[in-house]
């Protein structure tokens, strides 16, 4: 009689379960592990529910509870790799795929999520190698071609990511994340047509993909349609208000209008949303050079590189409000240290730059920049 209750109790939990009520489904699975303590299924769907919730220490005793009901497991394995994955404690993750692929070698899955992990872990050659087992095993798996792609793409191997999306698009078409993901790749390679190409497609399947959005901005910013561009970042901060990337990209893109006010309020909202967004600072206090307002412009420079001392972007703009007070020995001094940090950005940048024309008699700037 207490099995059959269990089984009432579980079979209502996996409804509110199907239906994505996390919290009710727990409360029946666990009310079913409490008259049947062995009940394999209501531990596998309570560490579902747990990982659902981002409860991943419980999640993954849960899936430790089956693996001693039964240490072949494998979706439990499997799942417990997964919690620890969301977790963020990646070396236990790689471990048990690790586990489970020497348990089971063709768990095709088992072998994407070990790239993954290595993915995070900034070993993309092996992460590689583990996508290419999981199609050898499963040649029909578009997850595993897609995250080939990033890997590739991570690697500089822009050709080779490119047919790796391919291949996955091949199998499914219906995937925004795919046609980001070869959006991504053509846009690192600086193909910006066949990248605005791949974000309309994400965004007809999923009109408030933010990534698609965001990168969608980029591209048109590159072919020089600027109001378009706008349009994008002016969407992506009205469905995500908080989103300090894209209140940075707007004001950028309203400073390149001319609308310079509205993009230090830009800005102002960034910051707002990150503190620490020192390219935000940066930013600002290059729209407030433009201003003509050197010592507030300074204020922002300045809290970019207490952020990142190390900001070639933060220390040429910081040239610029120097210069604009007029002191030109502390100007010269930050664009000679820019273009030190990244000679072949700054150096052509400085020999062309409108703003730095109070300096071009100078001889010492004149032998910086090889005039």
């Amino acid at each position: 009689m207490s099995e059959k209750k269990a089984l009432i109790l579980f079979k209502q939990g996996e409804k509110f379960f199907e239906s994505q009520e996390w919290e009710k489904a727990l409360n029946f699975f666990e009310a079913a592990l409490k008259i049947k303590k062995d009940y394999r299924a209501a531990w596998f769907c309570r560490g579902l529910a747990l990982s659902y919730l981002k409860r991943y220490d419980e999640s993954v005793k849960s899936f430790d509870k089956l693996l001693e009901l039964n240490s072949n497991d494998f979706s439990a394995r499997f799942n417990r790799g997964v919690a620890l994955f969301e977790w963020e404690k990646y070396e236990a993750a790689l471990t048990t795929f690790e586990e489970l692929i020497k348990l089971k070698p063709e768990h095709y899955e088992a072998w994407v999520q070990k790239g993954n992990v290595l993915i995070i872990m900034d070993r993309n050659k092996e992460a590689i190698s583990c996508y290419d087992r999981a199609l050898e095993f499963n040649p029909f798996y578009y997850k595993a071609y897609a995250n080939r792609g990033k890997a590739q793409l991570n690697l500089g191997k822009f050709s080779a990511a490119n047919q790796s999306y391919e291949k996955a698009l091949e199998l499914e078409q219906n995937d925004p994340e795919l046609w980001y993901n070869q959006g991504s790749t053509f846009l690192a390679g600086k193909q910006y047509e066949p990248a605005l190409n791949c974000f309309d497609r994400a965004l007809k399947i999923q009109p408030e993909h933010l990534a698609s959005l965001m990168n969608q901005g980029i591209v048109l910013a590159n072919l020089g349609q600027i109001k378009d561009c706008l349009k994008c970042y002016e969407k992506v901060v009205k469905i995500a208000p908080n989103n300090t990337h894209a209140w940075n990209n707007l004001g950028i893109t309203l400073r390149r209008l001319g609308r310079i006010k509205e993009a230090i309020a830009a800005y102002d909202q960034a910051i707002k949303c990150d503190p620490n967004n020192y390219e935000a600072w940066d930013n600002r206090g290059y729209a407030l050079v433009k201003l003509g307002k050197g010592q507030k412009a300074l204020v922002s420079i300045n809290r970019c590189l207490e952020i990142k001392p190390n900001h070639a972007n933060g220390i040429y703009n910081k040239g610029l409000c120097y210069l604009l007070q007029g002191k030109l020995k502390l100007a010269i001094d930050c664009i000679a240290e820019a273009i030190k940090l990244e000679p072949s950005k700054y150096l052509p940048t400085a020999k062309i730059d409108p703003d730095l024309h109070k300096l071009r008699k100078n001889k010492r700037f004149q032998a910086l920049i090889g005039s």
